[in-house]
């Protein structure tokens, strides 16, 4: 699957560590748009956690500075 254990240290980046437990856990369904944009860098489902999204959109931020 994926890694999603996160912990960047960059100025102004966001981690999982400012999101609370409790909403990393709630499965989410993105929007089209957004969910497109998750399937680009790897994705392979319909639903989420915020966790997975963060990585996923982390990944694809990564992804615009190669």
């Amino acid at each position: 699957m994926c890694n999603t254990n996160m912990s960047v240290s960059t100025d102004g980046a966001v981690s999982t560590s400012q999101i609370p437990a409790s909403e990393q856990e709630t499965l989410v369904r993105p929007k089209p748009l957004l969910l497109k944009l998750l399937k680009s860098v790897g994705a392979q489902k319909d639903t989420y956690t915020m966790k997975e999204v963060i990585f996923y959109l982390g990944q694809y931020v990564g992804n615009q500075f190669k």
